[in-house]
């Protein structure tokens, strides 16, 4: 049996004005047909063909039309279409009972706006408005190039959900995962598995659940986040970072690894902004830096932290401030302000600082520190420093106290080998006599001043002091020495606010 070929515009005609209906039967057209004995309730039709049902349409070389079963085996130059999608294969099954489609070919192809999806087999589920491929695929938009072994397209909300060894490709980054979901509306990937994420400039972003969006580049992470680019690593609960603007925000136990500097940092948020005009860094809420030098490690706690970068975006300055505290086995300090320069490796202890030594409290209104590679170099207190140390911890009553208008020191191995104080020198030292088996006896207090004093140091103990320029001293009995010549103007004794051990720094002093 023959048919003649009516006109396409009039075949399209009558099936617009039947879709309001429910169609189950599946409609075609095509320009050649027959029915054989031996296949009483197929139709074998050839030329273009042409098959629509319920708002679906296929066109194909030939095909095998079974009227009973309403099902549809097309061939060559397969091409469905529905709404915004277009499949292409070289074979078709389709069942109008269950509105699916199975798609065969070398390439079979889906493009659904700029989304193209390419692989060798799909099954098209029109009520369940899904496509499926088991064979692996590419997948390819305007922003990025996808592959995976496995995966659903979803034709309604145009999402993909990929399965077993994903990968993305874009200008600015590469994506690994053994599952994800992608939404091709808005570029975002969104994992619920181990992802590697490797940007074009080496930064490697790790995690196991959160999005990526392809076209801005902005990763927003849930679960076991790492950042690493070289020496530096970035972990926390959770981040939300552009990998192009390198402007970014971390929430909750986050930690800060720089190998190459021997430093860490710790605190509950961070933010950074590296590429704007001012690129800084800035962390608050238990803030704990950790500087590893040798043997000894200095503890550094501060209710906020603050990194200025220059424009090669090597770091400039840093700020630490309020309830400022450190900690080292050989050194403590306190302070509400620290500022320190990397350029010229010097930290300013600025704003009531006070720093410690073995028995030695130092204070000024300025306290400035220069260091390198191998510790701390030297030191400059300025103005109004003074020194105390407790004479007679038993008593707490006798206090050996220098004071000044300017002092320097000279460190070794990071422990104060000399200083000199210089204008106007105060000096009150207790004298006391140490004899074999015998307690030491309290002599007397030492009072004078000089214009200036050398004091020289033995494992930052005090052990020699010389007076230069005019020295005026006299030794007399503690009790007779009339009270306001006791303490050295600005004298206090901080030791209760003293950093015993790193658990302390976080203790404020007020």
């Amino acid at each position: 049996m023959s048919f003649k070929r009516t006109a396409l515009q009039i075949f399209f005609i009558i099936i617009t004005t039947c879709s309001a209906i429910a169609q189950k039967q599946i409609d075609y057209q095509s320009d050649w047909g027959e029915r054989r004995p031996s296949f009483p309730d197929c139709l074998i039709l050839k030329s273009n063909v042409v098959f629509v049902h319920q708002d679906m349409t296929m066109s194909c070389d030939s095909a095998v039309f079974n009227t009973k079963d309403n099902f549809v085996e097309a061939f060559g130059n397969i091409h469905l279409w529905q709404d915004t999608i277009d499949l292409y294969g070289d074979q078709v099954y389709y069942d109008g009972n269950t509105k699916t489609a199975e798609i065969f070919g070398k390439v079979v192809t889906l493009q659904d706006g700029g989304m193209t999806l390419q692989t060798d087999y799909m099954v098209w589920e029109r009520e369940a408005r899904t496509v499926r491929y088991t064979n692996s695929a590419d997948i390819w938009d305007d922003e990025s190039t996808l592959k995976s072994l496995m995966g659903t397209y979803y034709t309604d909300t145009k999402i993909i959900e990929f399965t077993d060894r994903v990968t993305i490709s874009s200008s600015n980054a590469d994506i690994k995962s053994d599952s994800l979901r992608y939404d091709t509306k808005t570029d975002w990937a969104y994992f619920y598995s181990p992802t590697n994420i490797t940007t074009s400039d080496s930064l490697v972003i790790l995690t196991e659940r959160g999005n990526f969006n392809t076209k801005t580049n902005q990763a927003v992470l849930y679960q076991n986040n790492i950042l690493q680019q070289k020496a530096q690593t970035l972990i926390a609960d959770s981040i939300d970072y552009n990998t192009e603007t390198e402007c970014g925000k971390a929430f909750g136990n986050v930690f800060i690894s720089d190998t190459a500097n021997d430093l860490r940092a710790y605190s509950n948020y961070l933010e950074t902004d590296r590429k704007d005009s001012l690129k800084y860094a800035f962390l608050t809420d238990k803030v704990l830096v950790e500087q590893i030098d040798g043997t000894d490690t200095l503890f550094l706690h501060s209710d906020t932290l603050w990194v200025n970068f220059d424009k090669a975006d090597k770091a400039e300055q840093i700020l630490a401030y309020h309830h400022v505290k450190m900690f080292r086995y050989d050194m403590q300090a306190v302070c509400e302000l620290v500022c320190y320069i990397v350029k010229d490796s010097m930290a300013y202890l600025l704003d009531r600082p006070v720093l410690w030594q073995q028995e030695s409290q130092f204070t000024a209104d300025t306290i400035c520190i220069y260091t390198d590679k191998k510790g701390i170099k030297s030191m400059l207190l300025y103005p109004n420093p003074l020194i105390v140390q407790n004479s007679d911890s038993t008593t707490n009553l006798y206090y050996n106290q220098i004071s000044g208008k300017r002092l320097s020191a000279i460190f070794n191995k990071n422990k104060i080998s000399f200083a000199q104080i210089d204008d106007n020198v105060n000096i009150i030292y207790h004298v006391w006599e140490e004899k074999k088996d015998k307690p030491k006896q309290y002599t007397g207090v030492n009072i004078g001043s000089c214009n200036s004093l050398k004091l020289y140091f033995e494992k930052a103990k005090p052990k020699k002091m010389t007076a230069v320029g005019s020295p005026d001293f006299y030794i007399d009995d503690f009790e007779r020495v009339d009270e306001s010549a006791k303490t050295l103007k600005g004298f206090a004794w901080f030791e209760k606010i003293r950093p015993q051990n790193k658990e302390d720094i976080f203790i404020h002093r007020d």
